[in-house]
């Protein structure tokens, strides 16, 4: 767990301007800064200036069963994402949580490992990370607005703000995505913007469920929440992983690759416990030569290009360490190596299984990036290929598991050569014709 940072030490003089005024919330005898702005007025969100205020509403959202969250935050000087406003909204009462101005964020992030409770979010991967880090919790019930779209015929990409346009038929602010959210005060369109970003999700959640239940989607949908936001390990990089993201890595052999894994690992260790970005710490470039020269001792890491002069004799030494365990585990890339026969199979074969699964997600009214990646194409086509040996040696494609299958079938049927596509001048305007027996088709 990564302990929140002094909020206060964030701010200077700087950013209290002489010209904001102080503002008391209702029912409270706690104050807030807001700066007067001629042409906007206050929103009407509540903006929560009391702890015990954010509990009442913690505990009311609770008992609904069910709450929306945003957050905005900060991610350029930190490992863990900088929470510096957090958004929420119970029974269509939307309030503000400002933890630079002292409120503990705790009660809401209990609610996002809450299994009871649903907790409605907008493409939250980097809020999520922010509240396993910041608070040392793992979601449970996360109802992602942008990803369930894309299962009922729209693109799983949408912003919120073209989201809330197609499914709720409302408007709401053009993104504040360059505001820094750790200066203060917040002025009115920023409150505004922030509230907004809550306002609609359960409308939206309503709606986009409604159409799920019709399709008799639901538990596809259940499904793939549950994968992408239950399991800590698609939340957060595992050190013992982190070596998969470093970039340019080239061709390594066995060792090096091993190496670079124990490397990248202290890396990430290192820029957890201290909380600034792994860049800060040493770049990928430098994590790869490591790798390739294998440092047996300080002078000898010292003189890789890009090691700071100024790594501290700790940091050396336990690098040094890290290496030497590498060089005594060796591993290989998980990337299968086809036959150059199945190599070419996929080459052939890749265009038309694509465009045979982007025409049945077009028909089906599903967000075909939902469906497979390039890659997931790729393995269903090796998989086939290879038979009874690609059955025994390789994993069940991810196209042919869960609600996916159904999509998987016809992709086998065609590298099979069970069937065939041919244009057509008409919607879906691609047809599927069962090839005959003893056919070269």
């Amino acid at each position: 767990m990564l302990y929140p940072l002094s909020y206060r030490g964030l701010l200077s003089d700087s950013t209290m301007p002489d010209n904001s005024h102080v503002c008391s919330a209702p029912d409270s005898g706690t104050s807030i800064r807001m700066t007067p702005s001629r042409h906007q007025s206050a929103p009407a969100f509540e903006q929560i200036t009391s702890q015990s205020r954010l509990d009442e509403l913690c505990d009311a959202a609770r008992d609904a069963g069910r709450i929306a969250i945003d957050t905005e935050f900060l991610w350029e000087k930190t490992y863990a994402p900088l929470i510096c406003l957090a958004q929420l909204n119970v029974d269509g009462h939307v309030a503000i949580a400002d933890p630079i101005e002292g409120i503990d964020l705790t009660p809401l992030a209990s609610l996002v490992a809450d299994p009871a409770v649903q907790v409605v979010m907008h493409a939250p991967h980097a809020d999520l990370v922010a509240f396993a880090l910041r608070h040392d919790v793992v979601p449970t019930n996360i109802f992602d607005t942008q990803l369930a779209a894309g299962f009922i015929g729209l693109s799983a990409g949408l912003s919120y703000e073209r989201l809330v346009a197609e499914v709720a038929g409302a408007r709401v602010q053009p993104s504040e995505s360059f505001t820094d959210w750790s200066r203060r005060p917040l002025n009115a369109r920023q409150l505004r913007y922030a509230g907004e970003d809550v306002e609609h999700l359960f409308t939206m959640t309503d709606a986009i469920s409604d159409k799920l239940h019709a399709l008799g989607r639901t538990s596809w949908a259940h499904e793939e929440l549950s994968r992408r936001f239950e399991d800590p390990l698609r939340i957060t990089t595992q050190p013992d992983q982190a070596w998969r993201k470093v970039s340019r890595r080239g061709k390594l052999g066995s060792v090096e690759l091993a190496v670079l894994r124990e490397a990248a690992a202290w890396r990430e260790r290192t820029a957890r416990r201290r909380d600034i970005p792994t860049s800060w710490v040493m770049k990928d470039p430098t994590i790869v030569e490591i790798a390739r020269r294998k440092p047996v001792d300080a002078r000898d890491l010292m003189r890789i290009r890009g090691i700071d002069q100024g790594l501290r004799h700790a940091d050396q030494q336990e690098l040094i360490t890290a290496v030497a365990r590498g060089c005594e585990d060796a591993i290989t890339e998980s990337t299968p190596s086809y036959p150059r026969s199945v190599r070419r199979r996929i080459n052939v074969a890749k265009g038309l299984a694509t465009a045979l699964l982007r025409a049945r997600c077009e028909g089906a009214d599903m967000a075909p990036e939902l469906v497979g990646t390039s890659s997931d194409v790729e393995e269903l086509i090796a998989w086939v290929a290879l038979g009874d040996q690609g059955k025994t040696d390789l994993a069940t494609p991810a196209l042919m598991q869960g609600w996916r299958q159904q999509f998987g079938t016809d992709l086998v049927d065609l590298v099979a050569g069970r069937i065939s596509l041919a244009l057509s001048d008409a919607d879906p305007y691609l047809v599927i014709q069962p090839t005959e027996p003893g056919s070269d088709a």
